[in-house]
Parts: structure tokens; C-alpha cells; sequence
């Protein structure tokens, strides 16, 4: 768990990591619903694989140019919160193009619009999470899990309402998740402009921009993002592949949730289990598992493991995305000062979203092609994300 000392100077809002906590969760309804079933939705609308992974990826490019200077906004504006709730309004606003019966083209140009207000939601909370940590001395990961928990949640629950409506459903179901959470930003504590943690001067200021361009950082940031970016192939295509060897929806649905399940669990137990490693060992744990996983994932049906081994690949979930994500979270809270917290948060998610965006408008050819044995692929970009993080450690061991 990534916490802080609370400033005793500083009046805590009422129920604040309640409040965040509920943000998190709303939040993350429609991730729950889009990551698993909108490739299902595309592939019912007759969309190819490359498409799909058009569709996927190009809003990923969109990301990495927007998130960043949202979250610099943010930086800037007199309220972090005022921004979630005008990036809820706007999602809402542009998702519900997707009812108009569009083909490949108007679908993806629906989400390209949709990339920037939805996108920006989850760094925007991180960003008012980790300022409650330093403030206030909240527990980030007691936060943050109650997203894992809704993702889970609307990720089973999808799977039950496809299999019974079909796959038309999706967009009404994406829709309700994203105004359930313009609804639930109101309750998101306002806790005015970011602070910092004393009158700075230039030379603090230059120090803390410093802090965004260590090579140690940024390299840790390219680690991060090529370890995410492993897991693009199975964000694209495995609900797809899932149903085409006969798994039926709401196994599927289960199939995402007991990686999420996986995920809580992680955030529980990272400070007792990790707590005391270095952000980049963290990461190298995650990227080692990462590529074990990416191995085994093609082996699973032809060794006849079934259902009941696709849940074992997929409880690894917790160790190839939770620990990277973590990782990433304790050096942020570590190294970086508030002031430039939202900066680094929207950083993160550019390195993050280049290497997803990249390696899933590959995984379309790649799946028209090779289709399962493309994960062999990812495990290559976790092995790289794996060196990274050593490299890393070796730079911060050096500059210290």
C-alpha cells in the first residue's frame, strides 16, 4: 500500500477516501464492460481483425496526446476535481454516438472523440488519491482496490447480460457505467489548487522538474509501459478467441473477473508482501510474471487444461498488471513532488498508452495470422520490460 504521514496543518474533507473510493468504482464500471465485450460489439458489427485493432488502438494515440495535457491542466486549475467532472460530462455526451448505426469508420471516429474526456478520468482520480496521501495520510491501495472491485463486478455482470440480451446490449451497458460516473465526481472531495509542500523557489522548481526527467525515471516510465503493453494482445483478442473454441459469454465474464479478483487481492497485500522492495524490483517481478504468463496462454487448450486453466493464466493477473501498476504508483509517491504530481501521472500514462496503442494496432495482422500463438510476441515485450527495469535500478544506484 503507498502511504504517507498526514500533515497535521490540513483539515481532511469528510470521509475522503469514501468519497475517492466511490469515484474509483464508478469510474471503472465501463472499463469493466469495454475492455472484455467492445471487441465482441465490433466483431458483431462485422468489423475484420485489423479493424478491430484500429479501433482499439487508434484512441490510445488519441490518449497519449491528451491525458498529458489534461492532467497538466489539472496541475493548473483551481480544483483537480472540477476537471474529472467536465471530462464525466463529455464522455457521456460523446458515447452516446455510438448508438447511430455507424460502420468501421464513423464507429472509430465516435472513438477517437470519446479517447480524450474518458481516458483522462482515471489519472485525474489517481492524481486527487495520491494528493489525499501526502495531505492527509490516506491509504492509496484501500482507494484505488475499489475500482479493481467494480471493474470486476460490471466485467461478470456483462458477461451474464451478453450472454442473454446479445452482444447489441454493450453500448447501453457502456453508456449507463460512464453516467454513473459523472454522477459520483459531485461527491469527489474538492480539495482546491495542488499544494506544495512549502514556498518554492526557482531553484526548488527547477529541481522538481528535474525529478520528471531523471534517467532513472524515465527509463523506469519505459519499463512500465512496454510490461502494460504485453498485455495488449489479450485485451484485444481473448474474449474473442474465448468464444471461438466454444466458451460461452459469461464464462468469459468470470474469466476477466477472477483476474481482477487477482488484482484486489495484489493491492491488499503489496505493502506486507512488497512494501519494502524498490519501485523497480517491483516492476521486474511483474514483467518476469508477465512473460510467463504470455508463454502459457497458447498452451492451455492444446494441453487440455480447459476453463480451469485459463482461470490459473488469468489469476496471474495480479502479479503481471497489479505489481507493474503499484510499481509505478510508490515511485511517483517517492521521488516526484505534488506540485508536479499530475505531470508525471500524465507522463505515465503517455508511455503507457504509446506502447498499448503500438502493440495493439499490431495484434490485429498479427491475430489474422497467427491467431493464439501471437502471445508469444508479448512475452518478448514483458522480457523487455524486464531488462528496462534492472536498467532502472542501476541508474538510481549510480545517482545515489
Amino acid at each position: 500500500m503507498i502511504t504517507a504521514s498526514a500533515d497535521p496543518g490540513l483539515d481532511k474533507p469528510p470521509r475522503f477516501e469514501l468519497r475517492v473510493a466511490l469515484a474509483y468504482f464508478a469510474i471503472f464500471a465501463s472499463s469493466g464492460l469495454h475492455l472484455p465485450y467492445f471487441p465482441l460489439w465490433l466483431e458483431y458489427r462485422a468489423l475484420t481483425p485489423t479493424e478491430i485493432s484500429i479501433v482499439l488502438s487508434m484512441p490510445l494515440f488519441v490518449r497519449v496526446i491528451a491525458a498529458p495535457l489534461v492532467s497538466m491542466l489539472a496541475d493548473r486549475s483551481n480544483d483537480r476535481a472540477h476537471i474529472l467532472t467536465t471530462a464525466t460530462v463529455l464522455a457521456v455526451i460523446v458515447a452516446a454516438f455510438y448508438f447511430v448505426p455507424f460502420g468501421f469508420t464513423g464507429i472509430l471516429i465516435v472513438s477517437l472523440m470519446l479517447a480524450p474526456p474518458w481516458t483522462s478520468q482515471v489519472p485525474l482520480a489517481d492524481t486527487i488519491a495520491l494528493s489525499g496521501v501526502r495531505r492527509y495520510g490516506a491509504d492509496f491501495a484501500k482507494m484505488r482496490v475499489w475500482g479493481s472491485i467494480s471493474f470486476l463486478l460490471a466485467s461478470f455482470a456483462g458477461g451474464v447480460f451478453i450472454q442473454y440480451f446479445g452482444e447489441w446490449i454493450i453500448p447501453s451497458a457502456l453508456l449507463a457505467t460512464l453516467i454513473a460516473a459523472c454522477a459520483m465526481s459531485f461527491v469527489v472531495p474538492r480539495i482546491g489548487k495542488p499544494r506544495r509542500l512549502s514556498p518554492l523557489s526557482d531553484v526548488d522548481i527547477a529541481d522538481a522538474g528535474r525529478a520528471l526527467r531523471r534517467p532513472a525515471f524515465v527509463t523506469f516510465l519505459i519499463a512500465t509501459g512496454i510490461t502494460q503493453a504485453s498485455h495488449a494482445y489479450g485485451y484485444s483478442f481473448s474474449a474473442i478467441y474465448w468464444k471461438s473454441i466454444g466458451i460461452g459469454e459469461t464464462v468469459i465474464g468470470a474469466l476477466w473477473s477472477i483476474s481482477v479478483v487477482a488484482e484486489v487481492i495484489m493491492f491488499t497485500m503489496f505493502r506486507r508482501l512488497f512494501g519494502k522492495l524498490h519501485p523497480a524490483r517491483v516492476l521486474m517481478i511483474g514483467s518476469a510474471f508477465a512473460m510467463f504468463r504470455w508463454a502459457a496462454f497458447p498452451l492451455v487448450a492444446p494441453s487440455g487444461l480447459g476453463v480451469a486453466g485459463f482461470f490459473l493464466i488469468q489469476s496471474l493477473h495480479a502479479f503481471s498488471f497489479a505489481l507493474s501498476f503499484l510499481g509505478m504508483q510508490k515511485m511517483i509517491a517517492l521521488t516526484i513532488p505534488e506540485e508536479r504530481g499530475g505531470t508525471a501521472q500524465g507522463l505515465s500514462t503517455f508511455f503507457i498508452g504509446t506502447s498499448l496503442a503500438i502493440a495493439t494496432m499490431v495484434s490485429g495482422p498479427l491475430y489474422a495470422r497467427t491467431e493464439i500463438y501471437g502471445f508469444y510476441v508479448m512475452v518478448a515485450l514483458a522480457a523487455c520490460g524486464l531488462v528496462l527495469a534492472g536498467v532502472s535500478l542501476r541508474l538510481e544506484q549510480r545517482q545515489n
